[in-house]
C-alpha cells in the first residue's frame, strides 16, 4: 500500500460518508455529488489501498472485511485528527471549546423546535465556545453521537441506543402531499380514495424504512429520500406523492405549488428528540443546551 497524501484524507471522508448513509444513493445527496463521482472517488481509494472497501450494484451496498476495517481505522484517525488540532490550541494558546450540534434538514422552518432561539441563549451564556452545526441524514444522528464526532443531536430518533439520553422537544405534524402538476392537485379530497392510494407513485423516506406506504394501507414505493430537501423536489416534480412536515410544505402551499392530500385521513406525526451522551467531556454544555432548547428556564 502507497504512503496516505493529503487527498487520501478526503477521500477516507468519502467513504465513511457512503458508510454512514448505507450506499451510494443517500451519499449522493449528503456529499452533493453524482453518483458516477462518488464511484470514481471510492475506485481511487480502492486502488491507493489496494483492496476492494465495498460491494455494490443489483445485490446492494455491503462492505468488504477490508471495508469494515477500513471505516473502523478511519474513525480512529479522524478522532485523532481532532485531538491533534485541541492540543496545539492548548500549545498555542489558541484553545476554544468545541461543541458539536447535529441536525436533519428543515429544522430552521419549524417555529416548534426554535434551534436558533437555543443557539442563540447558548451563544449568549457561554460565549468562547465555537459551535459548529452540522446538517446530516437522519440515518447518522445516533451514530454520530456513538462515535463521538457530535456532542448532541436532533431529530427523528430511533431511541435505541441505551447508554445516550434521549428527551422529546416537539411532536411534529406530517401530511401527504402532491404537487401543481399531479392528477390529484384539482381533485376535491372526497373523490380521492384508498384505492387511488394504493395506486399513487410515492416517494418514501428510506430512513423510516419505508413505513411511510404501509401506514394507510399498502403502496408501491418508486423513489425513495434520505432528507426532506429531496422529498420537497420529487413532491414539485408532479410524478410522486409523498409525507412532509407541515412547516417545511408551507411555504410552497402558499405559492399554489403543492396542496396537503386528506390531512385528516392521512395525516401522521413524527416525534422530534434531542440525544446525548451523558458521559466523557463537556456535561455542563450538554445538560445546559438540551434544558435551552426544551426552555427549561
Amino acid at each position: 500500500m502507497r504512503r496516505l497524501s493529503g487527498i487520501d484524507l478526503r477521500l477516507l471522508k468519502i467513504f465513511a460518508t457512503v458508510v454512514e448513509c448505507n450506499g451510494f444513493q443517500n451519499a449522493q445527496i449528503a456529499l452533493n455529488i453524482s453518483q458516477s463521482t462518488l464511484s470514481t472517488h471510492i475506485a481511487s481509494l480502492e486502488a491507493k489501498l489496494g483492496s476492494r472497501l465495498c460491494e455494490r450494484g443489483r445485490g446492494g451496498f455491503k462492505l468488504t472485511r477490508a471495508g469494515e476495517e477500513t471505516y473502523e481505522g478511519a474513525q480512529d484517525l479522524f478522532r485523532s485528527i481532532e485531538s491533534f488540532e485541541a492540543r496545539m490550541g492548548r500549545v498555542h494558546g489558541t484553545e476554544s471549546q468545541r461543541f458539536r450540534i447535529g441536525v436533519i434538514d428543515t429544522v430552521v422552518s419549524s417555529a416548534g423546535i426554535g434551534l436558533d432561539r437555543a443557539i442563540a441563549l447558548f451563544g449568549e451564556a457561554y460565549p468562547d465556545v465555537f459551535v459548529d452545526l452540522e446538517v446530516t441524514t437522519p440515518q447518522t444522528l445516533e451514530r454520530s453521537l456513538t462515535e463521538g464526532r457530535r456532542d448532541v443531536v436532533i431529530g427523528p430518533l430511533s431511541q435505541s441506543v441505551p447508554a445516550l439520553e434521549y428527551r422529546e422537544v416537539i411532536v411534529e405534524q406530517h401530511s401527504l402531499y402532491c404537487g401543481r402538476e399531479h392528477p390529484w392537485f384539482d381533485r376535491e379530497d372526497a373523490t380521492i380514495t384508498r384505492a387511488d392510494f394504493q395506486a399513487a407513485r410515492f416517494s418514501v423516506r428510506a430512513y423510516r424504512y419505508f413505513d411511510d406506504v404501509y401506514r394507510f394501507g399498502k403502496a408501491t414505493a418508486n423513489a425513495s429520500v434520505s432528507n426532506m430537501e429531496a422529498q420537497e423536489i420529487l413532491v414539485l416534480s408532479g410524478r410522486y406523492v409523498g409525507f412532509l412536515p407541515d412547516h417545511a410544505a408551507e411555504r410552497w402551499v402558499l405559492a399554489g405549488r403543492m396542496r396537503a392530500v386528506r390531512p385528516a385521513d392521512w395525516g401522521l406525526t413524527s416525534r422530534f428528540m434531542v440525544a446525548w451522551d451523558p458521559a466523557g467531556e463537556l456535561r455542563p454544555l450538554k445538560r445546559a443546551f438540551v434544558r435551552m432548547l426544551c426552555r427549561e428556564g
